[in-house]
């Protein structure tokens, strides 16, 4: 190799490394003000995102009127019956015992009133949970299907 070859070499690198050592520095210092840019524009993109539309009150006065409703009379066996039984146990629909047969209730009635309930709020066959009753209590239940055995009788 030729001697000016060699200082050209050296210079070449020199160069190089010089540019690069710019380059990094450059890169370096408009990433930070980039990111910080950035992060400022997603911190106002998710706040506008995520802004207020709106607000909740709750007037005291509508609470007290809500839970005084909901404190509703126990109803009896034959309005149940009457309002949600009937439709199925009037006619036998979907293997139901009927209303005032002794032959559809002797079986269920040896099983107890107990059991009974326990199959009226699980469901049995085509009967739905509660029997499509979803508003009855328990004992409003026991007492329409004390109301279809005593029918039975």
């Amino acid at each position: 190799m030729s001697r000016g070859s060699k200082g050209s070499t050296k210079l070449m690198i020199a160069v190089w490394a010089i540019v690069m050592l710019f380059i990094g520095f450059k890169a370096f210092n408009a990433s930070s003000d980039d990111s910080a840019s950035k992060d400022s524009q997603v911190d106002s993109a998710t706040l506008e995102r995520i802004k207020q539309i709106g607000e909740v009150r709750i007037d005291s006065n509508i609470a007290v009127a809500s839970s005084e409703t909901s404190e509703q009379v126990e109803r009896s066996g034959e309005e149940v019956y009457n309002t949600k039984c009937q439709v199925c146990h009037s006619s036998g629909m979907n293997g139901a015992p009927k209303f005032a047969s002794l032959e559809d209730w002797a079986p269920r009635i040896e099983r107890g009133i107990d059991d009974l309930l326990m199959v009226a709020i699980a469901g049995k066959g085509g009967m739905p949970p509660k029997g499509t009753c979803m508003d009855c209590s328990d004992n409003e239940l026991k007492s329409a299907i004390q109301y279809m055995i005593d029918s039975a009788k």
